[in-house]
C-alpha cells in the first residue's frame, strides 16, 4: 500500500498555499497568539531534518548541535487528516506505522514527533539513537523523553 505521505518542496516564505493539505503539528504559543506549526524538514550539513514551519511568520527551523537552525528551502508534509495519527512514545521508541522523516549522514533514520515545551506544541525530529525527541525553543534544541509520533493509520 502506497503511504498518504508527500513531501511537497516550498520555501519558508511561499508555503501558505499548501494549508489545506500540510500536516499541523502543533501551535506556537508563546505570545499567546496560537499559530499552527507545520511538519516539514530540511537539509542542514549532510543530514535531512524532520522540523516546523511558522506558516504565519514565515519561519521555519530544524534542530540539530544544540541549535534552532532557521531554514529557508523545505519540503512540507502534507497527507489526508483521516490518514494520520499521534501516538504517545518514549525514550526514543517509534511505534511500527510511524512516519520517516529524514535521515542523518551516517543513515540513521529520523522520525517526526512533538511534545510541549511551555504553551507550545512542537514538531521536531525523533532519532532512536539519542533516546529522545529534539524540538526548538527560542533558538536552542530541547530534548524531550516523552512525546507523540506522527504515524500512519492502518
Amino acid at each position: 500500500m502506497a503511504s498518504p505521505i508527500r513531501w511537497i518542496a516550498a520555501t519558508s516564505d511561499d508555503a501558505s498555499y499548501l494549508a489545506p493539505i500540510a500536516v499541523v503539528g502543533g501551535e506556537d504559543n508563546y505570545c499567546n497568539d496560537k499559530q499552527a506549526l507545520w511538519v516539514i524538514r530540511a537539509k542542514y550539513e549532510c543530514d535531512l531534518i524532520p522540523g516546523e514551519l511558522n506558516s504565519q511568520r514565515h519561519t521555519a527551523y530544524v534542530p540539530s548541535d544544540g541549535v534552532a537552525h532557521a531554514v529557508k528551502d523545505i519540503e512540507v508534509c502534507c497527507a489526508p487528516r483521516d490518514k494520520i495519527q499521534w501516538i504517545t512514545a518514549g525514550n526514543g521508541e517509534v511505534p511500527p506505522l510511524a512516519v520517516p522523516g529524514g535521515k542523518t549522514a551516517s543513515g540513521e533514520t529520523l522520525y517526526i514527533g512533538r511534545a510541549k515545551e511551555h504553551k507550545s506544541l512542537i514538531p521536531g525530529k525523533i532519532q532512536p539513537s539519542l533516546g529522545h525527541l529534539c524540538v526548538t525553543f527560542k533558538g536552542k534544541e530541547i530534548a524531550k523523553k516523552y512525546y507523540e509520533v506522527l504515524c500512519t493509520v492502518n
